[in-house]
């Protein structure tokens, strides 16, 4: 049996009464939680489900949609809102869904399949069948418990194909990780198709036995992927007295600015988890001089999520905190990160992943205490025409801690002085805060000049992920061919 659903089962056997879930104006016990998934499992099996998509905003229908995909033992595709019609369409041609989940916010006039409408719903979900099944071998569901979509460097998500104890291993061993906390209520910020809210949102909080909220994106402050209304997340921190969040850094940036100039002085938050992209000392610094209790970590879809995180008891500034495995990260001679133990069943279409060991794709290091340091991606990586390597994310991370640039990019491959696009936070200043940036960097990293981009980067535009990171050859093809735009430092 599902370790997640066990949990489940057993605290609506001991606290059948006790508040489990708690949406806009709705509220439910362990008891009624449980009773909706048994219904949803029933809707399941009766249409013979095998693999299962659900497009929706966040709300309890949806958590109750996962956990009974997770009881009934099928393959469950958590898609995000904001994926375009076109990925839409390109993911239903390459998968095997045979039901689909929505509710009303979708537009499915824009998909193909087709899918009928059928008399079963999940609360405010509506039940789809797919007019003609994918025709694809059984064998691609063998196995796969959940198939989350990585943004990726491209406009083409990955279909990342995870098992069901990869998955519960990991929220198992955060919920160890992070049980003396004693966190009774968390706030779903991120969208619930994230694989990071999904596991440590719900199946952490599930095994912990604290109050998930969950609220639509907008009712919390989010819009597309990363578009933040900070005095909206405030206010619904503040209405659910959350103790526990989720954030990606431009979000944690944008919040501990807000406490700042607020004077938060009844912050309800005991742990604020950050990560998906890289960030710097003093925002770090920044968010907890501010009352905000952040705590940085690292991980990957195709490590089931979490692969290390700090937590109060165990924390080290500039790392991501100790792997949650013993000895389940090395680093390897070029200084790749290599995550042993929690994988990935396969990439969707591709042959089943043989080694237990990840390549990650991240450069970092472990000090003598076991702290996990990430200094840039692999693939990032830059050598400039004077021999120096660099990891952009380096003065990138230093430049967007200025509060007058609100992004940044760097370039310098083969080049005599590091580029950087940058979106700044206003109409002045911007020179000031590269030079207080390369203050703090050896020259080889600084940034030598510098283009204002002419919009901020983002998901729409496609110049940025989902998770926050910037789409590197879009932007240098938008950018760096017109250099007459450039400003020297």
């Amino acid at each position: 049996m599902s370790r997640i659903i066990e949990a489940l089962s057993e605290r609506r056997r001991g606290n059948p009464a006790t508040t489990a879930i708690c949406g806009v104006g709705e509220s439910l016990s362990y008891e009624a939680l449980a009773d909706r998934v048994d219904q949803a499992v029933a809707h399941f099996r009766n249409l013979d489900c095998r693999c299962v998509a659900i497009l929706a905003d966040n709300s309890v229908d949806w958590v109750v949609a996962d956990l009974a995909a997770v009881a009934a033992g099928i393959a469950m595709i958590p898609l995000p809102p904001f994926f375009t019609a076109d990925q839409l369409n390109q993911l239903f041609a390459t998968t095997p869904v045979d039901t689909l989940l929505v509710d009303d916010s979708i537009p499915l006039a824009t998909t193909s399949p087709r899918f009928d409408a059928t008399s079963a719903s999940i609360g405010s979900l509506a039940v789809l069948r797919r007019a003609r099944p994918a025709v694809l071998p059984p064998a691609v569901l063998r196995g796969v418990a959940k198939i989350t979509f990585t943004s990726g460097s491209t406009g083409t998500p990955k279909g990342v194909c995870l098992a069901r104890v990869g998955l519960e291993q990991t929220a198992g061993r955060l919920a160890k990780h992070l049980g003396d906390i004693g966190i009774r209520r968390h706030l779903c910020v991120m969208p619930l198709a994230t694989l990071l809210e999904n596991v440590a949102g719900i199946y952490v909080s599930i095994l912990l036995g604290a109050v998930i909220h969950v609220w639509p994106m907008r009712a919390v402050g989010l819009s597309g992927s990363s578009r933040l209304d900070v005095a909206t997340l405030r206010r619904a921190i503040d209405e659910t007295r959350a103790e526990s969040i989720i954030l990606i850094p431009q979000m944690l940036q944008e919040l501990a600015a807000y406490a700042r100039g607020e004077r938060w002085e009844d912050c309800p938050l005991r742990f604020v988890a950050v990560g998906g992209a890289k960030i710097s000392d003093h925002a770090i610094d920044a968010a907890v001089e501010a009352g905000i209790p952040v705590y940085q970590g690292y991980g990957l879809s195709e490590c089931n999520s979490v692969v290390a995180l700090n937590r109060p008891a165990e924390h080290r500034r500039s790392s991501v905190g100790k792997p949650l495995v013993d000895d389940g990260v090395r680093i390897a001679e070029d200084g790749e990160i290599i995550v042993n133990g929690s994988r990935m069943l396969c990439y969707l279409g591709e042959s089943p992943t043989v080694s237990d060991e990840i390549a990650t794709g991240d450069i970092g290091h472990l000090d003598a205490d076991g702290y996990l340091y990430i200094t840039g991606r692999k693939k990032n990586l830059f050598i400039t025409s004077f021999g120096r390597n660099v990891s952009p994310e380096w003065p990138e991370a230093e430049l967007v801690h200025q509060p007058e640039i609100r992004q940044a990019v760097v370039f310098g491959e083969g080049m005599p002085g590091n580029v950087a696009v940058l979106v700044p936070s206003g109409n002045d200043g911007v020179e000031g805060a590269v030079q207080r940036a390369n203050s703090g960097l050896p020259d080889y990293a600084q940034v030598n000049s510098w283009i204002i981009a002419d919009e901020p980067f983002t998901t729409g535009n496609g110049l940025l992920t989902p998770t926050g990171k910037p789409r590197r050859e879009a932007v240098m093809a938008r950018y760096l061919p017109t250099p007459q735009t450039a400003a020297c430092s």
